[in-house]
């Protein structure tokens, strides 16, 4: 008599060579099977297929897939040696696209997939020699946009002596020297209209240095100067409008002035060798195409409405509201221009966003909706595509009681670097900001913790930042 299990056997044989795995694996583990050696053999099989699968979509740059595939491996036929051929494969190829990213010059990429591999407790020098040419590529760009050229071109260098086989780091080291001379020009030029007080020469020479280093201060400072001495009008009015009964506090130089949180100001942070970050107070933002004289509190250089989306905080969560799709006059020509998406998915009504979400407006304006932090409501927003916001920022906080800045994957501003957290913490209708240690807040001494206004510079043992209001042109 032909026994039960061998038709079980022969049906699991069926899936595996039609490559249905995960139904291969589910007949040969159903009761007492696995005590016939035929059956085990076979789920080792399947378990050396799994192991292949996973190298193959971590060719394909499929890592989650791949990563599923080597965990079904291992449960299904242990740590064998094809297991470790199969994990061997697999951390290589991540290790590839960390490599790819970087030549790429995307060392905010780079650092995602290291990230990934860490969690997956992959450990080695290869990929600790890669995180760092990765950190050292991070802070070069933030330094390059400041235009801190020597200190950027050492960042670099540092990273080209870690991996010298990476030839894209000497063109990166090449680009970077020429933007530091074309920059040095352009200084020595904007130094002489400032001194001959030429404005318009100021403005223009101003904007060309922004396009080689947007957060460069001499340039953002002198563009300022032209605009004021030319009758331009500075600052979001809106929201100078609502806080001008607290103009002497902010202005006048009074000890523990603080930040007062009128309704939808917003303010830009500027983390020393991290980066800067829209910072947005309001409960509801609206997100919408740069252009003068439209008002809205995100705006990105892109084409896409005016006012295309807003996002809502209620409670601990966010609600995602597509104006410009749910706009009954759109035409079918701007249709696209109007779309709003997430994950794929057109969005024609009020959506609650989850963490990971990724928003796409019009026709490539992309956005991940991030809240890591659970003991905060305030979340952020990443560019993921080569947009910008204007004034440019490299996130968005949507910032509600508090915002956590530190080394942990979890907080709402990722310092690499630094040794512990820093928290931004409403309070009262003013902004504080504390830490574990002594820090200095313009130039006084705080134990620990103390009121910020709009031009506030902080600085502690090892991180240094500072707040600068918004100015629209």
């Amino acid at each position: 008599m032909f026994a039960a299990w061998r038709f079980k056997l022969k049906e699991a044989e069926t899936a595996l060579q039609q490559g249905r795995l995960e139904d291969a694996a589910t007949l040969l583990q159903q009761s007492d099977l696995l005590t016939y050696l035929p059956i085990k053999q076979l789920l080792a099989q399947v378990a050396i297929a799994v192991g292949k699968r996973g190298i193959e979509r971590a060719q394909r740059g499929e890592f989650d897939s791949a990563w599923r595939d080597l965990e079904l491996a291992r449960v299904w036929g242990g740590e064998t040696n094809e297991f470790q051929t199969a994990q061997r494969s697999i951390v290589d190829a991540a290790l590839a696209e960390v490599v790819h990213h970087l030549a790429a010059e995307d060392s905010t990429g780079a650092q995602q997939r290291i990230d990934a591999l860490a969690r997956r407790q992959v450990k080695g020098v290869s990929l600790d020699t890669l995180r760092e040419v990765a950190r050292r590529l991070q802070s070069a760009t933030k330094l390059r946009e400041r235009a801190q050229f020597a200190e950027a071109l050492e960042q670099l260098q540092a990273a080209a002596a870690l991996r010298p086989d990476l030839p894209a780091l000497d063109d990166l080291l090449r680009k970077t020297r020429e933007a530091a001379e074309q920059a040095r020009q352009v200084q020595e030029q904007l130094h002489v209209a400032l001194a001959a007080a030429d404005w318009t020469q100021t403005l223009a020479l101003s904007e060309q240095l922004l396009q080689v280093s947007p957060q460069c201060r001499l340039a953002r400072n002198a563009r300022r100067q032209a605009w004021a001495e030319v009758g331009g009008k500075l600052g979001d009015s809106r929201v100078a409008r609502e806080t001008q009964p607290w103009a002497s506090s902010l202005l006048g130089g009074k000890e523990d002035c603080g930040v007062v949180l009128a309704r939808g100001p917003r303010f830009l942070l500027w983390v020393d060798a991290v980066g800067g970050y829209l910072v947005c107070l309001a409960d509801e933002v609206v997100i919408g195409q740069a252009h003068p004289g439209n008002q809205v509190d995100v705006p990105i250089q892109a084409d896409i409405r005016r006012r295309h989306v807003s996002i809502k905080r209620q409670g601990e969560g966010y609600v995602l509201d597509p104006l410009a799709a749910r706009d009954s006059q759109i035409s079918a020509m701007s249709t696209r221009q109007g779309r709003v998406r997430i994950d794929g998915k057109d969005i024609r009504s009020p959506v609650l966003l989850n963490d990971g979400d990724e928003i796409e407006l019009g026709e490539g304006v992309k956005l991940r909706f991030r809240k890591p932090h659970a003991l905060s409501a305030s979340a952020r927003l990443e560019i993921l595509s080569n947009h910008r916001t204007h004034p440019f920022a490299d996130a968005v906080l949507l910032m509600a009681e508090s915002a956590v800045l530190g080394p942990k994957w979890q907080n709402h501003v990722i310092c690499r670097d630094w040794a512990s957290d820093v928290v931004l913490y409403r309070q009262e209708e003013n902004l504080f900001c504390r830490a574990m240690q002594s820090l200095e807040i313009d130039g006084q001494l705080q134990e620990g913790r103390g009121r910020l206004n709009v031009r506030s510079r902080i600085v502690g043992p090892d991180f240094s930042l500072s707040l600068e209001p918004v100015e629209v042109a």
